[in-house]
């Protein structure tokens, strides 16, 4: 036998992938999906409840402030108020 040269020799070849029964299915079952997530902070959160607050009226504040220099904010009325919602807290 003589052998002349690497003539009928080939180099590597790739193998050929076929995909099994089951990857199959699969894929065709479940296609991909894509999702999108938000997370919001727990700083935004709190934003988006201040956003929610009724804006501060200046002239209640006005007339407090006014009430409780004049002496005329803590009245026996007032006190009795106060004391019945503490109790009713408790």
């Amino acid at each position: 036998m003589e052998i002349h040269g690497p003539g009928g020799i080939s180099g590597p070849e790739r193998p050929e992938l076929k995909p099994t029964e089951a990857q199959s299915r699969d894929k065709a079952a479940s296609p991909d999906k894509v999702t999108d997530e938000v997370n919001i902070s727990e700083q935004a959160q709190l934003l988006e409840k201040l956003s929610q607050v009724p804006a501060v009226r200046m002239e209640k504040v006005e007339e407090l402030k006014r009430l409780i220099e004049a002496g005329e904010y803590e009245t026996p009325e007032r006190i009795e108020g106060a004391a019945r919602k503490l109790l009713e807290e408790l």
